[in-house]
């Protein structure tokens, strides 16, 4: 069973004079990019979650920011829904898997591999044991460096839950990578641990 609603019943009353905002962890990395973007998410989503009523609700891991903050968003208001991350999946050669893909030429194509490329140098820094996120985003921007078809947008070592650069790593961190391959931006993140080895088959 699909719902699919028309534009004219999700938005009866044309413009919408009410939004859902999720403060400080929608503020930096995507956030900062794209300014008004998150608040969009938050409110289309929650009037489909209220559409709908208690359910399971899943959505990719590669828009990690956008999980967290769902996630935050339906704890806070105490929304009856199981939000399920789902597992990045990646081309053979380690790019996740788009539809922003599509609009890659095929040198930007070929290039794009750069972001899988610097978490893979971030993650084996931290499974070595480097606890410091500076040095880690430093070795990650240094992989796009090497990349003349790539511009990096940001390249950061972060808190899976609050999405802030800690001072030291502790346990686990997120790597988020966002890039511009011609026009076309991409995302991509990567979940490592301190001091793990980090040869999972997701994230080869």
């Amino acid at each position: 069973m699909l719902f699919v609603p028309p534009v004219a019943e999700m938005y009866p009353h044309g413009e919408v004079l009410t939004s859902v905002s999720v403060a400080d962890i929608s503020a930096r990395w995507d956030g900062e990019s794209r300014p008004t973007h998150f608040t969009g998410v938050a409110t289309v989503v929650s009037k489909l979650f209220n559409i709908v009523g208690p359910c399971s609700a899943y959505f990719g891991e590669k828009d990690f920011q956008q999980l967290a903050i769902i996630k935050r968003m339906v704890a806070d208001l105490s929304m009856p829904i199981d939000v399920v991350g789902c597992p990045i999946i990646r081309e053979p050669d380690g790019l996740a898997m788009s539809s922003r893909n599509i609009y890659l030429s095929p040198e930007d194509r070929s290039a794009a591999v750069v972001l899988n490329q610097a978490l893979a140098a971030g993650a084996t820094l931290i499974g070595s044991g480097e606890s410091d996120p500076a040095v880690v985003e430093a070795a990650m921007a240094e992989v796009f460096s090497a990349e003349a078809r790539a511009t990096l947008d940001y390249a950061a070592v972060v808190d899976p839950e609050s999405l802030e650069r800690p001072e030291r790593l502790k346990d686990s961190a997120q790597l988020l990578v966002a890039a511009y391959l011609g026009s076309t931006r991409l995302i991509d993140n990567r979940t490592v641990r301190l001091g793990s080895p980090t040869d999972s088959p997701e994230q080869s």
